[in-house]
């Protein structure tokens, strides 16, 4: 247990900063300033081909990942996760 709190700190101690430092350092993937950057670290996996992809170019998977509203109109329905995930490449469908 800590002795006193860990703070969040954008550039030092964020979410995937934190998750790749737990790797070891052989282990670790290149570093890359998208890391820091919100909202890009999707395009590097894409450019490291580290996503199913489908053949599609980077924009038009993005947008087709966008599950907001199949996840709205599925809300409480028991088959949410498929629902959201139908017609989308990366998942057999």
């Amino acid at each position: 247990m800590w002795a006193y709190p860990r703070w969040h700190n954008a550039i030092t101690a964020n979410c995937t900063t934190t998750i790749r430092s737990q790797r070891s350092i052989a282990a670790r993937s290149p570093w890359d300033l998208r890391i820091l950057k919100n909202g890009h670290i999707d395009e590097m996996f894409y450019q490291r081909g580290l996503l199913s992809t489908g053949g599609l170019p980077f924009g038009e998977l993005k947008q087709r990942a966008l599950i907001n509203p199949e996840a709205m109109a599925a809300d409480q329905d028991p088959e949410f996760s498929r629902r959201i995930r139908a017609g989308r490449p990366g998942f057999d469908n």
